[in-house]
């Protein structure tokens, strides 16, 4: 219902009556008066087209006249109240301007504003209203209150009409306060609860309008106001108190007189509409049924009918009488087939059979009917029916069909982000997850406010993670939870939508954030079905967040907790599965007995699995793993055994291929090549399809390597690089793959097997197409490698430098580098290019300063020095090797023994020792220990420093008496001893290397301990234990060393001679004679004048003791 037609604005102020009476009463001219007075009755008696012409004539009879401002303001007031209000402005406004000191300028003023509210120009009539109300206020006895109250309102009414209701209110408040006793001020509060209306401030213009009607009963606008009061509790939906309210209207209204019958009828009507409405909502169907049966009965088939008659078939539909609602509806639509609610009946049809929907049938007959109101594009409801189209397309898995009705739902239509948002779970639906996220994309933004937003949001979440875009999933689902705002959705809960964001984040990786979401969900939702997936997920991230044995015992302890709540054997199964990765992961971790263990109990623990669930999800899986772990503690045999039995006992096994694969690798570790060939052929054989086929090639071809068949082996390798030209496999833990490609390894193996075949043209070709072909793998700097090493086994010396060199320049960051910088300064070094050699040597220092090869480099720089002559750079090379590097203690005792060097201008036998036993000292476990310590005692030798030579040699002997220093300290240490004519020491000392002989000592050695042996008991006296020692090395040496057999028969005759012993004496001069005589002729140039000076000196002997017997 529209508002009351609120009352007529005053046309006159009390002064324009005073001014009338003036003129009636003073001296006029009585022509000018009787024709001012005629046109003045006519206006009082509304006759005001003719009045407004009389008045015009009065004007152009009498310009001069004291009353043509009058005439002008009664011109323009006819012409208002003719409605002509452009008229009425051009004279009111022609009153200002012409008569600018009149005293009716401010009626005129007033009259314009009037015309322009007229005219519905609100903000002009705001101006003029604004202008009277401040020029009336500086006079107020020259206007009425009512006056002014009158223009204020107006003012609120036009900022009214403009929507501009806070606005308007300040006004409506205004007449309130300050003239609450004008008879605006009741306009001005019915006024106030309209705007609280407009505003949807339903409450509190409910109790204005309530207060309305208290103040003033007989107002015109009470019924109005009285009804809209019950329309108020409606909007709120105070469905109980909305029929108290309407019930009280009709009882107090419907025998009420009133001036507009017809209009009372229509409230009355309208209530009891609303009332019939009320009970609907209350679900008191009888009560509905009855109020519009009354209704229908009552309308006598009008328009009224039509509602009626709907309203019954509504309340049938919602009452679930199916058949009776259709006749129902069916009867709008036949009886009153143009009343408004014709489309609505039609659409009712529609919604009953939509509703039912239990088959296919149901909305097929539904789509039939919603299409009669779709395909009529003039109906309020065609959008509703055609989106309920797409519903019945959708509901009948007709995706397609669905999204096509959507489409045509119009962008302006209240269904609009309906219809985007179902086309979006369409697509969601045909798994076309790309367009559903599009489309969720394109609904948000063009309507970022709708009442979708967290429904949508949750879908955009769930279409990312089918598209596998974790982390735009995660966000989504952190968007729908800022949407959702706390509220609690009938389809998409909240606690589902955590479990799906922490699904997204766990395949994100982000193993942290995981933990936080699934805790939130379990603080939140205890009782969610969530929760055991929730449970499952802190612990699989605990074992993913960081690779670590901390986090792989956190996550054990959680599978192991959750085991002990005795959840279903689905999930009792994935969390022993569970318990044997923590501990295979660990193992993977550890070394030594640890690692052993860990494998063990993983091993254990995936076996009372496997016998707990047999049939189980993960049983075969685990079946594999435990072959894996059978593997890695090198029993490969047994690995062979547990890998087999899957193949027997998991038929259909998704795991089947790697058992197959893992059997050939478990026979390649056996070395037992020719079984792994068999069983990487049979993985070929039984799984053709496999994406392991060829990683089995490959293993072939290593195998046939291993077995030095290398034409079968490049053959094997030529299959993996030509028949996978896009090969990219995936390696690593499950949830952790890496691709990587074989063709490179496989090209380079070729190249190695022409490399063992001797062929190094064909080698050098396969290294260089790894290069050319494969540059960024990890196998490029090593083909690089190769044919340098290619070159150098054939001696092609520059071209390998070369080779070197290119490898430095194309691959400075290579693990190689480093060690092919020291190839590089090893070839100047060959080349006895010194200079150039410590130059290269010093780019390992500058370049890689912090790995092993840089102490090399400082060795060999050491070393380069020392070729050169340049002891001082050398020690000081030498020393800068660090501590720690494995050559710390032979650069150390190389400076010790440029010390000792009799080349060195420099030599320092005292540094020498320092540096010598340095290296004992720091690096007793070294093999250049024992050689220092040595050296240390020849250095004491050589200063006459008996006895710390003699300690130095104990030491020796002592801690490195398996060394092969300590046999050369045996016979030095008998050596000091004797030096320090300690001949019983000396005696021992050097008879420990005899009776060691020569199967503990080398030959030489023990030829000469037993001649320094003989020489120290001559020494000591004891000359026939010298003369027998003599002997001992004549006899047993003579085969090593004739001339020192010789040596030897000489001193024992010697030795006889000295110990009285004349014909022992005799017969070792007659021996060392013979011996002379056997050998002489063979004997070389050399040693001859030492055979003929010891033949000599026998003979002499021989003679002297012959004649001395004789």
């Amino acid at each position: 219902m529209q508002p009351y037609d609120k009352q007529s604005i005053s046309r006159f102020t009390p002064h324009f009556f005073i001014l009338l009476y003036l003129f009636c009463t003073t001296t006029a001219n009585a022509g000018e008066r009787e024709d001012y007075t005629f046109a003045y009755k006519l206006y009082e008696k509304r006759a005001y087209a003719v009045a407004k012409d009389q008045f015009e004539i009065f004007i152009q009879k009498y310009p001069e006249s004291k009353n043509a401002d009058d005439a002008r303001l009664l011109i323009g007031e006819s012409a208002l109240n003719l409605e002509q209000y452009g008229i009425a402005i051009q004279n009111f406004k022609r009153l200002t301007s012409e008569y600018p000191n009149s005293s009716l300028r401010l009626d005129a003023v007033r009259g314009t504003a009037v015309s322009w509210f007229r005219q519905g120009k609100y903000t002009e009539s705001i101006k003029g209203f604004q202008e009277f109300w401040e020029a009336a206020t500086e006079d107020i006895s020259y206007y009425s209150p009512e006056v002014i109250a009158e223009s204020i309102y107006l003012i609120g009414e036009s900022y009214e009409k403009l929507g501009l209701y806070q606005k308007s209110r300040e006004y409506y408040d205004q007449v309130l306060t300050d003239y609450s006793q004008t008879k605006q001020s009741a306009d001005a509060l019915y006024s106030i609860a309209w705007v609280d209306y407009r505003l949807k401030k339903f409450q509190q213009a409910h109790d204005q309008l309530l207060l309305f009607v208290d103040q003033y009963p007989d107002h015109s606008a009470a019924i109005e106001a009285t009804y809209r009061a019950a329309e108020s509790l409606f909007q709120m939906y105070k469905w109980q108190q909305a029929q108290i309210e309407f019930q009280q209207f009709i009882d107090r209204y419907q025998n009420h007189s009133h001036q507009d019958q017809n209009l009372l009828k229509q409230y009355i009507t309208d209530a009891r509409f609303r009332l019939g409405e009320c009970y609907f909502q209350q679900k008191m169907m009888t009560e509905a049924r009855d109020t519009f049966t009354y209704l229908l009965d009552e309308s006598e088939k009008s328009s009224l009918s039509a509602e009626a008659q709907y309203w019954i078939g509504e309340i049938l539909a919602e009452e679930n009488k199916v058949n009776e609602a259709i006749y129902e509806y069916q009867k709008v639509v036949r009886l009153y087939p143009d009343s408004t609610v014709a489309d609505n009946a039609q659409y009712g049809i529609a919604m009953v059979y939509f509703n039912i929907g239990t088959n296919t049938q149901d909305y097929t007959e539904a789509k039939a009917a919603f299409k009669l109101v779709a395909d009529d594009l003039n109906s309020e409801l065609s959008d509703a029916a055609r989106f309920r189209m797409g519903e019945c397309f959708r509901l009948s898995r007709e995706f397609n069909s669905a999204i096509l009705n959507y489409q045509k739902v119009r962008e302006d239509s209240p269904y609009s982000d309906d219809a985007q948002y179902q086309i979006a779970i369409s697509y969601f639906e045909l798994r076309d997850y790309q367009s559903a996220a599009s489309m969720i994309k394109s609904l948000l933004k063009l309507t970022p406010n709708t009442d979708l937003k967290p429904y949508a949001l949750y879908h955009l979440g769930l279409s990312h993670f089918n598209l596998r875009q974790y982390s735009e999933s995660a966000l989504a689902f952190d968007n729908y939870f800022t949407a959702l705002d706390g509220r609690k959705l009938p389809t998409t809960s909240a606690d589902e939508a955590l479990y799906w964001k922490a699904r997204a984040l766990f395949e994100a990786e982000s193993y942290n954030e995981v933990i936080m979401v699934c805790n939130t969900l379990i603080q939140k939702y205890p009782e969610s079905q969530f929760r055991q997936q929730a449970d499952f997920f802190i612990a699989e991230s605990t074992y993913w967040q960081e690779e670590s044995k901390s986090a792989y015992q956190s996550a054990r302890q959680k599978y192991q907790d959750l085991l002990g709540k005795e959840p279903d054997e689905e999930w009792a199964e994935k969390y022993r599965f569970g318990i044997g990765w923590t501990y295979f992961s660990e193992a993977v971790l550890s070394d030594g007995n640890e690692q052993g263990r860990l494998y063990e109990q993983a091993v254990k623990s995936w076996q009372e699995m496997i016998k707990k669930y047999p049939s189980g999800s993960y049983s075969d899986q685990a079946q594999y793993h435990q072959g894996v772990a059978q593997s890695n503690l090198r029993r490969y045999q047994t690995a062979i055994n547990t890998f087999s039995e899957l193949l027997q006992t998991y038929q259909t096994s998704n795991w089947r291929d790697d058992a197959q694969y893992q059997i050939g690798w478990s026979f390649y570790k056996l070395e037992r090549y020719n079984d792994a060939i068999m069983a990487f052929q049979e993985q070929l054989r039984s799984f053709p399809a496999s994406q392991l086929e060829p990683k089995a090639i490959f293993g072939i071809a290593n195998a046939y390597f291993k077995l030095g068949k290398y034409a079968s082996a490049i053959t094997e390798y030529r299959r993996v690089i030509e028949n996978f030209p896009n090969l990219k496999l995936q390696m690593g833990r499950p949830g952790a793959e890496k691709t990587f490609d074989l063709r490179p390894e496989a090209q380079y193996y070729v190249a190695e097997s022409y490399i063992n075949l001797k062929n190094y043209q064909k080698a050098v070709q396969g290294y260089q197409e790894v290069i050319e072909h494969y540059p960024k793998s990890m196998w490029a700097d090593d083909a690089q490698y190769g044919i340098a090493t290619a070159y150098e086994d054939q001696g092609k010396s520059q071209q390998a430098l070369q080779a070197y060199n290119h490898l430095i320049k194309d691959y400075p960051d290579s693990l190689l580098a480093p060690d092919v910088q020291i190839h590089i300064g090893r070839f100047y070094f060959i080349e006895k290019n010194y200079s150039r050699a410590i130059s290269e040597f010093q780019k390992v220092i500058d370049q890689y300063g912090r790995s092993e090869s840089s102490s090399l480099a400082r060795y060999h720089i050491g070393k380069s020095y020392l070729e050169i002559g340049s002891f001082k750079q050398a020690i000081s090379a030498f020393e800068k090797v660090s501590k720690k590097s494995e050559l710390a203690a032979t650069s150390r005792y190389e400076a010790g023994y440029v010390w000792y060097n009799k080349n060195n201008p420099g030599r320092n036998l005292e540094k020498a020792i320092t540096a010598f036993l340095l290296v004992a000292r720091e690096y007793p476990s070294s093999n250049d220990a024992p050689q220092a310590l040595l050296l240390a005692g020849n250095c004491n030798q050589e200063l006459l420093r008996w006895s710390e030579a003699a300690e130095i040699y104990r030491t020796i002997l002592d801690k490195y008496d398996s060394s092969e220093q300590a046999k050369m300290t045996q016979l030095l240490l008998g050596h000091v001893y004797r030096a320090q004519k300690q001949y019983p020491k000396a005696i021992l000392a050097y008879a420990k290397i005899r009776d060691g002989g020569s199967d503990q000592y080398p030959v030489e050695i023990v030829i000469d301990a037993e001649l320094r042996l003989a020489e120290t008991l001559s020494l000591n006296g004891q000359h026939y234990e010298a003369g027998s020692t003599y002997l001992r090395v004549r006899h047993l040496r003579e085969q090593h060393s004739p001339l020192t057999a010789l040596h030897a028969a000489v001193r024992a005759a010697d030795a006889y001679v000295k110990a009285k012993k004349e014909l022992l004496a005799k017969d070792s001069y007659e021996d060392a004679i013979s011996l002379y005589q056997n050998y002489i002729l063979s004997v070389n140039t050399n040693q001859k004048k030492d055979w003929d000076q010891l033949h000599q000196y026998a003979a002499k002997m021989y003679q002297e003791l012959l004649q001395k017997i004789q």
